[in-house]
């Protein structure tokens, strides 16, 4: 995969907040934005996306299975895969999934390396049964 150190990924603040200079929207950067991809994508349903209706990641089901190693196994390979599938700006270093059986709820945590820093990057993500 190519490095493209300098350039700088702009997305919209999903939260449309103005800019206080200028009035416009506010725009996330480079990492900021690449875990903003990354959480949404891991919380997108089959269908879900107008256009898009192939992109699915499999996570919704496996949250209503049962506690395991096996379903946990499951998910780190869907996050894994989903990623490295539909976010190109990111190669997936580490994920870890901690079952949270008292909250019917997963955290994961997923280390990731932007193709435009050198610096690894590290995201929380908290899956739960919706």
């Amino acid at each position: 995969m190519a490095t493209t150190y300098g350039k700088d990924y702009v997305d919209f603040d999903m939260d449309f907040t103005k800019h206080p200079s200028h009035g416009d929207l506010s725009k996330v950067k480079k990492s900021t934005a690449i875990s903003r991809s990354i959480k949404n994508l891991l919380s997108t349903r089959s269908n879900e996306r107008l256009f898009q209706p192939d992109v699915n990641n499999g996570i919704g089901i496996l949250l209503f299975e049962n506690f395991s190693r096996l379903t946990t196994a499951r998910l780190e390979d869907a996050i894994r895969y989903t990623i490295e599938k539909y976010e190109p700006r990111a190669r997936v270093g580490n994920v870890t999934v901690n079952a949270k059986e008292d909250q019917n709820a997963y955290e994961v945590k997923i280390t990731y390396m932007p193709d435009n820093d050198a610096r690894e990057t590290n995201l929380e993500v908290y899956l739960e049964r919706t």
